[in-house]
């Protein structure tokens, strides 16, 4: 088993940076997905461990050793593509076993044993005299995988490897891969712009943005605790609602936060981590925001919003709602008597409560009690 370790790594394209002083550390058998959007230096952070781009500056080190002048196969991984890059002339046995003798020291009967082990796992004995063009995507995929399992690898490198793949088909391999790992627990790193994916696949989640690292943590960590607004706005689907406001009274007792439309009072734990500022970022999931029913009576701290969009999810509706001059999402009852141009009110969970800094984007407080919360200040 192998740890995967990136030492202030950069790479430099001319005058563009794609990646700037990675550091980061992919522990022994963990399952580490990184994801950002399109452009934000992960796949080429993958490239750079995989010895497919040199780095311009930093370390990558498996185990201890520096890899980052070592070409590709002598770093012993192995790659998965997102096109799955199979011969289309070969056999799905002969695309997993190509160049097998030059990577290693294998016997013909070693490579038949291990080609035939890959294959039970993932349930293509019957792809392996076919090929790719008699294959679907999800076939191709599964011999792609194959031939990275038959290589024994110390890392398993994934470049989206789902994406080509259709919605229902994209779930189903999810799982696999989840079980392949738990049956194989070999050290993967695994891109994705879906954070679906990130979310469901990885022991820990880095996201990427402008060619660095924002956060690291478990899954439901970093949707609880997002250290910064890109975090909070990425992950979660409808993304999270960010509105303007102002901190007043944290230097007083329990502060409240004054947008436009609104006045929301926060915890009295608030005071230690909020200092009285002119401007901040109140964020808010949608799931975190209901609509207030009539035999809810008074609720104070309510927002009172315009409906102007209704999607119906089917579990729920998903109400897109004016407020003041601001644009808000909440959660509704899937049968809620709710039309276009209503006026109503929102409640929130006052647990669920996140606070930005409004020119750094810097999480200033989480409403979120845990044990493994954060310790936040004004001055961090």
């Amino acid at each position: 088993m192998t740890t995967v370790t990136l030492s202030d790594l950069r790479k430099e394209f001319d005058d563009v940076t794609a990646v700037e002083s990675i550091d980061l550390e992919v522990r022994d058998s963990e399952f580490l997905v990184i994801v950002g959007p399109s452009g934000c230096g992960k796949s080429t952070t993958l490239r750079l461990i995989a010895g497919l781009e040199r780095a311009t500056d930093g370390e990558v080190r498996m185990d201890g050793r520096d890899v980052v002048d070592d070409e590709p196969k002598e770093r012993n991984v192995a790659m998965v593509f997102q096109n799955y890059a199979l011969y289309p002339h070969m056999t799905g046995r002969r695309n997993m076993t190509f160049g097998m003798k030059s990577a290693g020291d294998f016997t013909d009967g070693e490579i038949d044993d291990l080609v035939a082990e890959a294959a039970e796992m993932l349930d293509i004995a019957d792809l392996l005299d076919r090929k790719p063009g008699a294959m679907s995507g999800g076939e191709r995929q599964r011999v792609a995988l194959g031939r990275a399992i038959v290589r024994d690898p110390d890392v398993f490198l994934m470049d989206e490897p789902l994406s080509n793949l259709d919605a229902k088909l994209r779930i189903q391999m999810r799982a696999e891969l989840s079980k392949l790992h738990t049956e194989l627990e070999t050290t993967t790193i695994y891109v994705t712009h879906d954070q679906t994916e990130a979310m469901t696949l990885g022991d820990r989640v880095a996201v990427m943005n402008d060619g660095r690292v924002q956060q690291v943590d478990p899954p439901q960590r970093l949707y609880d605790y997002p250290a910064n607004r890109f975090v909070a706005e990425f992950i979660g689907d409808p993304a999270m609602n960010m509105l303007p406001a102002t901190v007043d009274g944290a230097d007083g007792g329990a502060p409240v936060l004054d947008h436009r439309a609104f006045t929301l009072p926060l915890p009295d734990d608030a005071s230690s981590a909020l200092d009285d500022r002119s401007s901040a970022v109140l964020g808010v999931r949608p799931e975190d925001l209901y609509l207030v029913e009539a035999s809810d009576g008074a609720y104070p701290g309510s927002i009172d919003a315009t409906v102007d969009v209704i999607e119906p999810l089917g579990d729920s509706l998903l109400l897109e709602c004016t407020v003041g001059e601001d644009v808000i999402r909440a959660n509704a009852n899937p049968r809620a008597d709710v039309d276009h141009g209503d006026a109503l009110e929102l409640r929130y969970d006052p647990e669920r409560l996140h606070v930005f800094d409004a020119d750094t984007g810097r999480a200033l407080y989480h409403s979120a009690t845990t044990d493994e919360a954060p310790v936040m200040h004004a001055g961090d």
